[in-house]
């Protein structure tokens, strides 16, 4: 009786137990599916705790993607007692061959269960309908299981993958601030699953989590931890994981992540409708920022072990950066004394050797944020996914380059510059998985400047993975140089997919696009109707300004205004982006034949200041000789950020104008009634026919940081060479 009422309720009810389409579908011939057997495989099962079950399904065919609904079921014989229930989950059978074999299923028991005792466990298999089967009566088979009450909760760190599996450290430009208010880049991430079992109806648990590098010493069976900063999304900075305060450096508390409150897993049945409100397993992605002195102290140890003295020895060493992100002095302290004695290859900037004798781990750990609650179950709050750690490569040698007589800028050779880095998010669910990624690679060399960047969000929907949409945007710098390929040529591009289809676009151009964000204008004016004998005439003034934000990217070349150093004698090119607020002043006054209807005259326009703060970051070119005379080339790539101030006037221009009033349709309001209506609209048109040059334009540079620079210098008959300062 208990099976055939629990039966009738699946069949109608287990729709929304469903979290996406299983992959059956009807076939021919029919197929036929039969529930032999369910098992229970855990020991003690327990109200609010994960739950094993083995179902035995025999079926005529194969098949794909087969759901099996679980339902826990009051044990009784009376028949007047009102029979709960419970919905247990769905799970699918990804690959169900022809026979009869043997699937583990995983759930959690709901913590609405409430009641210890005994229960029937029943798998339904298709409990949707979905394979029109030979026999729809035989799926469903059930078992009777004691299920014992909820106990102190456990919270579990169920699994911790990481977003690369290889890190690089780097040992110098990590000692640099990035941010303000401590903000710094983060180095790496990973997504880790958590979970709280136990918990009963009402109950929650909040949960915090930490993070640190594990270095695990094989030829001596030792191991250390190196604290990580975590970004904490609400605070909008790293957590103080050294218990340093950034703003004051004072010691104090050392600071755990927040996870948030975790509820326990509920089973309700509304009418014909039954419903999970929520799951014991979320998944959070976290960014961790990896302390710059500690790819510093790893350097020295594996690269330069300490030699012996042997004349007048001096420590050159930085000093620690403190306050946090980066290691306390008694944590560098504690490293090196870690690290001492790591076996040595014997060749100084050779750490091959040191390095095979360490692994390296990040170690995240949780723990109930309220130290009053008891963890039932401790060892499993700590998960420690395998990282390979590896240095910058070392410096190449330096190179030798043929420039003959002639004295470049720079005197350091060089490589040419390259860079370039990405991200890309891990979901490898097959029946759908939402991901991310973006990269971008630079590189400076004889041919200039070029970039690309790229941003996607790829999806995997059955199986099949496709670019939901793709954003790709390449800029290339080329200067004016003797020798210059035809096929190199300056421009910048973007493309936009949608589905796989190009929604928007734009070609290779080397005009600079200007977007005003916020712009505001005000002009007053006054305009005076005469004769002249039978003529009718009109003239007029003006005085009026505006002012708002630019935005700007693209190209600009020859001193522009808003690109360009705006100091140099020689010729410079650039792209980047630059905004920054505007105002500007303007006087007009206009004379011309005709009336306030319809009038065509001249107009001069005076444009008596106009004031710009321009924040640009980008790559100019400065060509310092470019060849067509001398057959020696030189050119200087700078990569840089620049805050300038822009003062330009006074500018006249000269123009021609016609002016005349057409009828527009517009709405017009009668006491309480909107109805359309006719007015009178003005249109001026205007036709520049001269302007004079600026009386004077001056340019203030407040702040200029060249983050990267590259000389090329292409001597006549010798390969390109480059130098750096």
């Amino acid at each position: 009786m208990v099976v055939t009422r629990a039966r009738l309720w699946i069949l109608v009810s287990t729709t929304l137990l469903l979290s996406s389409c299983s992959g059956g579908g009807s076939s021919a011939p029919p197929n036929n599916f039969a529930a032999e057997a369910v098992t229970v495989v855990t020991s003690e099962p327990r109200i609010g705790h994960p739950l094993t079950v083995s179902v035995q399904v025999k079926a005529d065919q194969p098949a794909n993607n087969v759901g099996v609904s679980l339902f826990a079921i009051d044990s009784t014989s009376n028949p007047d007692v009102d029979v709960r229930q419970i919905p247990l989950g769905t799970e699918f059978i990804e690959d169900l061959p022809a026979g009869s074999s043997n699937h583990e299923l995983n759930l959690t028991i709901p913590s609405s269960v409430e009641f210890a005792g005994p229960y029937q466990i029943a798998a339904v298999i298709d409990p949707v309908d979905q394979v029109i089967e030979l026999d729809e009566e035989d799926n469903t088979s059930t078992t009777e299981v004691n299920l014992g009450a909820t106990n102190a909760p456990n919270i579990l760190l169920a699994d911790a993958a990481l977003d690369r599996a290889a890190l690089i450290i780097n040992t110098a430009e990590y000692l640099d601030q990035v941010g303000v208010d401590n903000v710094y880049n983060a180095d790496a991430g990973g997504t880790i699953t958590i979970g709280a079992d136990g918990l009963e109806v009402g109950e929650t648990v909040d949960i915090e989590a930490f993070a640190s590098l594990r270095i695990m010493r094989t030829d001596n069976g030792t191991s250390h931890d190196v604290p990580l900063y975590l970004w904490d999304s609400a605070k909008q900075r790293y957590i103080n994981a050294y218990g340093i305060d950034p703003d004051t450096g004072v010691q104090g508390q050392i600071e755990w992540l927040p996870m948030g409150t975790f509820t326990p897993q509920l089973a309700e049945i509304i009418g014909d409708e039954a419903e999970l409100d929520d799951v014991t397993r979320n998944a959070e992605h976290m960014d961790f920022y990896f302390p710059g002195k500690l790819g510093f102290e790893l350097e020295q140890a594996l690269r330069y072990p300490p030699q012996p003295c042997t004349g007048t020895c001096t420590n050159s060493d930085p000093l620690p950066t403190v306050p946090p992100p980066d290691l306390t002095a008694a944590a560098i302290d504690e490293l090196k004394a870690f690290l001492s004695g790591l076996p040595f290859s014997g060749v100084r900037g050779d750490e091959s050797v040191s390095l095979a004798a360490l692994d390296f781990t990040v170690c995240v750990k949780i723990r109930p944020t309220d130290p009053m609650v008891s963890d039932s179950i401790a060892a499993d709050n700590e998960v420690c996914p395998a990282i390979d750690i590896f240095l910058p490569p070392l410096p190449p040698g330096t190179p030798l380059y043929n420039v003959g007589s002639y004295v470049p800028q720079y005197n350091t050779p060089s490589e040419p510059l390259t860079s370039g880095d990405g991200f890309a998010t891990k979901n490898r669910n097959r029946h759908f998985a939402f991901n991310i990624d973006f990269g971008a690679g630079a590189s400076a060399d004889n041919r200039g400047y070029i970039e690309e960047v790229t941003a996607g969000l790829p999806v995997t929907l059955f199986g099949f993975g496709f670019d939901f949409l793709r954003i790709t945007g390449r800029a290339q710098l080329v200067p004016d140089y003797f020798g210059k390929p035809a096929s190199e040529q300056s421009g910048f591009s973007y493309e936009i997919r949608f589905l796989n289809q190009v929604i928007d676009s734009l070609p290779p151009t080397t005009l600079s696009v200007s977007i005003p964000l916020v712009q505001y204008s005000k002009e007053v004016g006054k305009e005076q109707q005469f004769f002249v004998g039978p003529v009718p005439m009109i003239a007029g003034g003006s005085i009026g300004g505006s002012f708002g934000i630019d935005y700007t990217f693209g190209y600009g070349g020859d001193d522009p205004a808003l690109f360009g150093s705006g100091a140099s004698a020689n010729p410079v090119i650039s792209v980047g982006t630059s905004i920054g607020p505007f105002a500007n002043l303007e006087a007009a006054m206009f004379a011309g034949v005709g009336t306030k209807v319809f009038a065509v005259g001249v107009e001069g326009v005076v444009t008596l200041l106009e004031e710009k703060i321009v924040y640009f970051i980008g790559t100019e070119i400065e060509v310092i000789d470019d060849g067509f005379s001398s057959n020696d080339v030189e050119f200087m790539i700078t990569q840089l950020q620049k805050l300038s101030n822009i003062f330009t006037g006074p500018i006249g221009k000269l123009n021609l104008f016609a002016k005349y009033t057409v009828p527009k349709v517009a709405t017009c309001k009668w006491k309480f009634i909107k109805v359309k209506c006719i007015k009178l609209g003005t249109i001026k048109a205007t036709k520049n026919i001269y302007t004079t040059p600026a009386l004077f334009r001056r340019e203030d540079i407040l702040f200029e940081d060249p983050f990267a620079e590259l000389d090329v210098v292409i001597v006549s008959g010798q390969s390109p060479a480059y130098f750096i300062p």
